[in-house]
């Protein structure tokens, strides 16, 4: 109990991932326990590869990956390699379907890449890069690779074997990292369990690595997962007995649709106001959240989004910039609001004129169907988040559930239609009257161009100058493609709010969990 008071970190919101070891399974049925501890709540399947030379023992490698990325496809896999020269393996691995490649800081020395190349490597694979060090290592020896990596991980044991004992007095890293990167994903591995965990908990770590604990026999895996995740809940989100026993077995019901891989995020409120948030808002910080943590990296050219979803992960990026966990972006905001958000927060900001070329854009969205196709506008930006979004090589989308429209778009959400104000009664004609949008009635936004509600008695003036025109449907759109195509060929109209084959991907919340949608 001393430890962990003496190194008690302040709340964090960092989302929890339990990951089980797989060392600690029962190996003539390793395929079958890892998918029971994903359907007991685990987030990700650690998978501990030894070559026999950077620690005395040996274990898995990609054949055994490969197998069982084959049998669990959805899967996350967290590659803990413990082997001198980490640089050999990382196409092996990533080709067996690898998740997440953490090397050992402690064998760069013997790999033919520094730190760098070897970030860079990984990343060029498409798998995340997480960085390990021993006991024996202090944090100060990461000071290069902060900014360069997705994860950190502390071993807790000495690497090489299974079983090992908790060793306590690795907190006060665990503790330095947290406060010197709040938003940062830190690691613990070896001797983790329901009475170990307090310690590693209140000191910060967010990402649990439990074997023995977790693969022990006769015991049902979702007891200690919801007891280690309760604890990271208790000490590190800061939320009471109550409310953190409800979500850790909430974490475990996932939805139907959502992938084994997506990692669980508790919605708790932000550290500096407590009870600020709302349940819709803290879904909303969710996403926003997660976006940021999962697509941007140091070096990378970002479009921000506008609106109460995408205001979230601007706050993201900005906190991560301030810790130095990212550095070196340049940012295009799609509307004066997120620009004004994001100067405040120090984010380097530029043009699509001086930087037109975007490594990923991300924004929330008012409606969206299985094929990802997004209704966007009731923020009144969706011109320039277009023109935002057709500029990224990925485009990602950001929503809870309220805004799946898998019966159709339309009903759920009125279509926004940016106008030019000349002759803007004869465009709402022209509007109501294409074929692809039988049935719709034309409104003119009135008051704010920031919501689709009537706050005003004028018409709403977008950031380019010109009136929104909000199209309300009794039935869903029959074909959102060809809508867009006839919305696009009015004159008179500037853009639409149809985000038609733009989307990669959309990450969801709702109250079981976070979880990414593909188009179908």
């Amino acid at each position: 109990m001393a430890t962990h008071m003496k190194n008690k970190c302040g709340p964090h919101c960092v989302c929890i991932k339990i990951s089980p070891s797989m060392l600690a399974s029962d190996m003539c049925h390793l395929c079958a326990q890892a998918k029971a501890v994903l359907a007991a709540g685990a987030d990700e399947i650690h998978l501990d590869v030894m070559d026999g030379h950077f620690v005395p023992n040996l274990t898995f490698g990609s054949p055994v990956l490969a197998s069982l990325r084959k049998s669990i496809p959805e899967a996350f896999f967290d590659c803990h390699m413990m082997v001198s020269k980490p640089s050999q393996w990382v196409a092996d691995i990533a080709k067996a379907g690898g998740s997440r490649y953490t090397f050992h800081l402690e064998s760069i020395d013997s790999d033919p890449l520094d730190v760098t190349g070897m970030c860079q490597l990984i990343r060029s694979h498409d798998m995340k890069v997480g960085v390990a060090i021993k006991p024996g290592t202090g944090v100060d020896a990461l000071r290069d690779v902060i900014a360069l990596v997705d994860m950190v991980l502390v071993m807790t044991v000495e690497p090489g074997f299974g079983g090992q004992s908790f060793m306590p007095q690795m907190m006060p890293k665990v503790l330095s990292l947290r406060q010197q990167h709040p938003t940062m994903d830190i690691q613990v591995d070896g001797g983790l369990s329901p009475t170990t965990i307090d310690a590693a908990a209140a000191a910060g770590a967010n990402n649990i690595v439990a074997g023995s604990s977790v693969f022990k026999p006769g015991v049902d895996p979702k007891v200690p997962i919801e007891q280690m995740r309760q604890a990271v809940l208790r000490l590190g989100h800061g939320l009471g007995d109550e409310a953190a026993a409800a979500l850790a077995q909430t974490a475990a019901k996932r939805p139907k649709n959502a992938p084994a891989a997506a990692p669980v995020i508790a919605p708790v409120p932000p550290p500096a106001a407590p009870a600020t948030l709302s349940p819709a808002e803290a879904l909303k910080r969710e996403v926003g959240y997660r976006a940021v943590d999962d697509h941007v990296r140091s070096g990378m050219a970002v479009g921000l989004g506008t609106g109460s979803t995408a205001y979230y992960a601007v706050e993201r990026v900005g906190a991560k910039l301030a810790s130095g966990e990212l550095r070196d972006l340049i940012c295009v905001p799609t509307s004066e609001r997120t620009r004004e958000q994001a100067a405040s927060l120090g984010i380097p900001l530029t043009t699509l004129d001086e930087q037109p070329a975007l490594d990923v854009a991300i924004d929330g969205a008012d409606a969206l169907d299985r094929a990802l196709t997004l209704v966007k506008g009731g923020g009144g930006a969706m011109h320039r988040e277009k023109m935002v979004a057709m500029r990224a090589a990925k485009f990602v989308a950001i929503v809870d559930e309220s805004k799946l429209s898998f019966g159709g778009l339309g009903p759920s959400f009125a279509l926004p239609v940016e106008i030019t104000p000349f002759c803007a009664k004869c465009t709402m004609r022209t509007i109501g009257a294409l074929p692809a949008l039988a049935g719709c009635e034309p409104r003119l936004r009135l008051g704010s161009a920031a919501n689709n509600k009537i706050d005003g008695d004028q018409p709403a003036v977008t950031d380019n100058g010109n009136y929104v025109v909000d199209c309300l449907f009794t039935k869903p759109l029959a074909d959102p493609a060809e809508a867009a195509r006839q919305l696009t060929a009015v004159v008179g109209v500037v853009d639409h709010g149809l985000f038609v084959g733009m989307t990669a991907e959309a990450i969801v919340a709702g109250p079981k969990g976070v979880y990414v949608l593909k188009p179908e």
